[in-house]
Order: structure tokens, then C-alpha cells, then sequence
């Protein structure tokens, strides 16, 4: 048995380490896979074709790996990054396969995220209707223990679509369920978003006091935030509202701030709408040379990024502050500026106008050749990802057979040891019942001998009784005789006496000896000894034997003699059956009388 164990724990042991390693290697590749994942929100910033080809190469990888989640957040990233290229058919796709993947499977928390993801394209393509639905139907499948996040999310993601819709009621109550419902639960960086959200509702009404307040707010809970662009987005928030509420002062404090980190950040875009508002503060407070050179800077940076609808906006500005210089000074040259800024705002204006409709035009071509072109696409990723999930598939069933084999052969080698072991034991048992068995025919053969000898004991007393008591009985006579001799005087008689005392005891002596070796032969001590015996001299000698019995009971014995009888047998047990013979006849016979043999 302890080699069983010994065997079983070796290979349980071998068995442990092959799966720890491949446990081990599963989880560096899904490391790898997750990092490269984050890598690639990086890269989607600078170039998003590129970050859709790596994307893609992710999501085989997680296929091919067996990574379902690594699998799901690259489909979610794939969706973001179509939808960015303005292939929102595609993102939506791509959101609607998982969303019917995670019917399949009755996965109710991977629905709720497909459904937040398909809302969000529809809400930023301005089809709220649909949003909206999707969104419903996420929060009917939440549920008391759905995860934190998920439940902030939907409610979110509610509250952004209702404000962009301008139904600012339903917005401030899904708001306010978060804040009144899970407030205690929520992290930092959704504390953050839940009062600048809120706080976004109560800017479009106008009520810049609890603006003011949901604000500042968020931008204490940003501040415990690694994040900068979100610090960039909540000062500037800041900046804005205090601009709106003729705070100029604070406005200017906050819009410098958010314009240092937008520098450090390096958002043209943010840097340029800073410059642009912090024209608009000085424009305000009639500090026309001042707007002018942040107008200016706004232009620039229009001009930088090639973003013609930021060299509108900044022209326009600077045509409207030159004016107002031009009044001041009266100046012509400022006058003539003033023309010049409009005149290139005009022409832009109209430019732009032409360019928007040739683009409407050849948007909708492209947007054919794209939808086109994204079937295909598609219906080739689909195929790639088919062909992936038969080999995840086939590397699953070689993973299943391994373990199958495995267990099949250490079930075999248990199997095979208690089968030896049962056969041993089997052995060792009947050899026990084999060895019990001839102990007990031992134990009733010494039994059966120990009775014979008890029954050889009791015929040896009969026999002492009944044979050596007759010349014992003799020998007592002599005594007695021999006692009245010696007080008589008569020692003739005695020496005759002596003769025959010394006949007697010989007598004695070899009917003892002939008992003893009978008693031998009775215990198997002796084997019988068959020879040609003459009856008549049995019979003499007997009849010698027991001569004095008879002349003490007046019996006269007499032996017949037969002639030449011989006798096969063996002599000692014979001279015992006649000694038998004599004894029983004389003991039966009365007294006078004459007895034959």
C-alpha cells in the first residue's frame, strides 16, 4: 500500500507541475496581451489606422490564446477606434456581434457593457432615440449585486443622453439616483465625473450658483487624480463659468491654469480654445490690444493644426476686436486691418461653405465605398476569427485529451496495483487457510491419538487387572506358605517352594514384558511382527501361567493337543488373546472340576 501511494503522489505531482507551467505561461501571454492593449490607446492618439491594424492583431492573439476577456476589451477597443475613423456602421458591428455573444451565454454583465458601448456610438452620432432604448434596457438588467461600476455607467451614460437631448429633468434624476444611491461607492474619478456632469446640466439652464458649486466639487476630487487632462478640463470648466458670471478676475486665474497644463499636455486644440476665451475675457473688459494678441495666438495655432474652423472663429474675433481698436484710435490703418480680417473671415466662410458641400457630396460616396469595403472586411474578420476559434478549439481538445490520457493512465496503474495487490493478499489468504487447515487436521490427528492412547491406557489397566493379578495372587500364596514353612520348620519344602517361586516370578516378568511391548504396538510404537507360531506352545505356556490359579480353585487344566498347528501371527498378540482365554474361563469356572484347552 505504501508504494501506491508513493507511485500516486509522483504522478499526481508530475501531473501538478505540467499544469502549473502551462497555467504559468498562460498567464504571461495574457500580460503581454493586456499591456499591449494599453499601448495601444497610446497610439490611437497620434495615428488611428495604426492603432486599428495593431488592434486587430490583438484580437487574434487573444482568440488564438484563449483569452475571452483580453478577446472582448480588444473587440470594445476595435469599435472605439472604427467609430473615431467615422465608420460608425462597422462600430457598430463590431458592439452588436458581442452584444449577441453575450445573449448566447446568458451573460448579463458583458450585455450591459455591449449595450453602454452601442448607446455611446448612437449618442455621439446624435440618434438619442436609440441610445436611449439601449440604455433602458441595460438597466434592466442590472441588479442589487451587479458591480458598482456597471450601475455607474448605465446611469451615466443615461444622464449625458438626456442632457444632450435638453431633457434636463430626466438628466438631473439619473444623476441624482448616483449621488443619492451610490455616492459611498463610487471612486474617486467617478465622484469627479458625477458632479462635473451634474454640474454641465445646471450650466445649460443657467444656474451657474450650483454650477459654481458641483465645480468646485469635482475639481477638488480631481486633484487626487493622476490625470491631468481631466484637471485641464475641470479648470478650464472653471475658468468659462466665472467668464459667464462677469467674475473676470477668477475666470482669468483658472483659464492661465488650464492653459499651463494644456501646455504640458500638448492639446493644440485645448491650448487654442484658452487663447480664444482668454481674448474674449479681455474683449470684455475693453482691453482691445490684450484680445488682440491672444486672438492672435489663436490664429496661429488654427493655422499650426490646419483646423480652417479655428482660423474662422479666430479671424472673426480678430475682425471684431480690430474694429473696436479702430474706434478708439481712429486709426485707418486699424480701419483697413479691421477690412482686411473680414474680408479673409468672408472668404473662409465661403470656402468653407463650398467645402462642406463638396465634402457632403463625397462623403456619401465615400461613405458607400466604405461600407462596402468594411463588409468585406468584416466578413473576412470573421473568418479569421472563425479559423481562430477552431484552433482555440483544437487546442482545447489536444489540452482535453492530454488530461484524459493522464488520468486514464493513472487510473489504469491504480487499477493494475490493487488488481497484484488482490492476487498477493488472495495467495497470502489461502495459504493462511491452508496452513489453518493443516493445523487443524494436525490438532484432530493428535486428537485422534490421544484418544487411542487413553483407550490403549484403560485396555492396559484391564489387562494388568486381569493378567498380572493371577501370578501376583500366586506370589502372595508362596509368601504366605513360605511364612508357615520357616515358623514349621520345613525347609525341604521351602527349597521346593523357592523352585517354583522362581517358575512364578520368571512367569511374572515375561507377562509384563509381553503387556509392555502389546501397549507399544497399541500406540504404534510397534509395528506387528507375522511369523509361523505353534498354538500348542502358546497354550503350554499360558496354561503353566495360570497352572497355581487353577490348583487353588481344584480345577484340574487340561491342554488338548492338536498336531503341527501352526498359527500366522504375530506371537506377543496371540500369547495375549489365550492368556485372555485361560483367565476369563477360570474366573467363570467353580470351584472342582476340570477345564480344557
Amino acid at each position: 500500500m505504501y508504494r501506491l501511494a508513493s507511485t500516486c503522489i509522483t504522478f499526481i505531482s508530475i501531473f501538478l507541475a505540467i499544469t502549473c507551467l502551462a497555467q504559468e505561461s498562460q498567464i504571461a501571454d495574457s500580460i503581454t496581451i493586456a499591456k499591449m492593449l494599453k499601448e495601444n490607446e497610446t497610439t490611437a492618439s497620434s495615428g488611428l489606422d495604426s492603432a486599428l491594424t495593431i488592434n486587430r492583431r490583438i484580437v487574434s492573439m487573444a482568440v488564438a490564446s484563449g483569452f475571452k476577456q483580453l478577446d472582448w476589451d480588444a473587440r470594445y477597443q476595435e469599435s472605439d477606434l472604427l467609430f473615431k475613423l467615422g465608420k460608425k456602421d462597422s462600430a457598430l458591428m463590431v458592439v452588436n456581434d458581442l452584444l449577441t455573444r453575450a445573449v448566447s451565454l446568458a451573460d448579463s454583465t458583458r450585455q450591459i457593457k455591449a449595450l453602454c458601448q452601442t448607446s455611446y456610438i448612437q449618442q455621439e452620432s446624435y440618434d438619442f432615440e436609440a441610445a436611449i432604448t439601449n440604455l433602458i434596457r441595460a438597466q434592466h438588467l442590472l441588479t442589487k449585486n451587479s458591480d458598482i461600476d456597471l450601475q455607474f455607467d448605465v446611469l451615466n451614460y443615461l444622464g449625458q443622453t438626456h442632457r444632450k437631448m435638453k431633457d434636463y429633468v430626466n438628466a438631473l434624476k439619473y444623476y441624482g439616483i448616483l449621488e443619492k444611491n451610490f455616492l459611498p461607492q463610487l471612486n474617486i474619478g467617478q465622484r469627479f465625473l458625477l458632479y462635473m456632469n451634474t454640474g454641465n446640466v445646471y450650466y445649460n439652464q443657467n444656474e451657474l450658483d450650483k454650477v459654481e458649486e458641483l465645480y468646485q466639487k469635482a475639481y477638488k476630487e480631481c486633484t487626487k487624480l493622476n490625470e491631468p487632462d481631466q484637471l485641464a478640463l475641470i479648470t478650464y470648466n472653471l475658468g468659462n463659468l466665472y467668464y459667464k458670471q462677469n467674475n473676470f478676475a477668477e475666470a482669468k486665474e483658472y483659464l492661465n491654469r488650464a492653459l499651463r497644463e494644456y501646455e504640458k499636455i500638448g492639446d493644440q486644440l485645448r491650448i487654442e480654445k484658452c487663447y480664444r476665451v482668454l481674448g474674449a475675457l479681455a474683449y470684455r473688459q475693453n482691453q482691445y490690444l490684450q484680445a488682440e494678441r491672444y486672438y492672435q495666438k489663436s490664429y496661429e495655432i488654427g493655422k499650426a493644426v490646419n483646423n480652417p474652423k479655428t482660423l474662422k472663429s479666430a479671424l472673426k474675433n480678430l475682425y471684431l476686436n480690430k474694429l473696436k481698436i479702430a474706434e478708439q484710435t481712429g486709426q485707418i490703418n486699424d480701419y483697413k486691418k479691421a477690412v482686411e480680417y473680414q474680408a479673409q473671415w468672408t472668404e473662409l466662410n465661403d470656402s468653407l461653405y463650398q467645402k462642406d458641400l463638396a465634402n457632403q457630396l463625397l462623403e456619401l460616396e465615400k461613405q458607400y465605398e466604405t461600407e462596402k469595403k468594411n463588409a468585406q472586411i468584416d466578413l473576412l474578420a470573421k473568418e479569421n476569427q472563425l479559423k481562430a476559434e477552431e484552433l482555440v478549439i483544437e487546442q482545447q481538445q489536444k489540452r482535453n485529451m492530454l488530461l484524459v490520457i493522464a488520468t486514464l493512465i493513472l487510473a489504469t496503474i491504480i487499477i493494475a496495483y490493487f488488481v497484484i495487490y488482490y492476487r498477493r493478499f488472495n495467495i497470502r489468504l489461502q495459504a493462511q487457510s491452508r496452513l489453518i487447515l493443516n493445523q487443524k487436521e494436525q490438532i484432530a490427528s493428535q486428537n485422534t491419538q490421544l484418544q487411542k492412547a487413553m483407550r490403549t491406557r484403560d485396555k492396559l489397566f484391564s489387562i494388568i487387572a486381569h493378567d498380572l493379578r493371577s501370578p501376583l495372587v500366586s506370589v502372595s500364596n508362596f509368601v504366605q506358605l513360605l511364612n508357615f514353612y520357616l515358623r514349621d520348620g520345613k525347609y525341604d519344602s521351602i527349597q521346593l517352594m523357592a523352585a517354583d517361586m522362581d517358575k512364578k516370578n520368571q512367569q511374572v516378568l515375561e507377562l509384563t514384558d509381553n503387556l509392555l511391548k502389546w501397549a507399544h504396538s497399541q500406540s504404534d510404537g510397534m509395528k506387528v511382527q507375522k511369523e509361523k507360531v505353534s498354538l500348542n506352545d502358546i497354550l503350554d505356556e499360558c496354561s503353566e501361567l495360570y497352572l497355581p490359579v487353577a490348583q487353588d480353585k481344584n480345577i484340574t487344566l487340561r491342554v488338548v493337543q492338536a498336531d503341527r498347528c501352526l498359527v500366522w501371527t504375530d506371537r506377543d498378540m496371540l500369547r495375549t488373546i489365550c492368556r485372555n482365554l485361560i483367565n476369563n474361563a477360570l474366573k467363570r469356572r467353580r470351584s472342582i472340576g476340570e477345564l480344557c484347552v
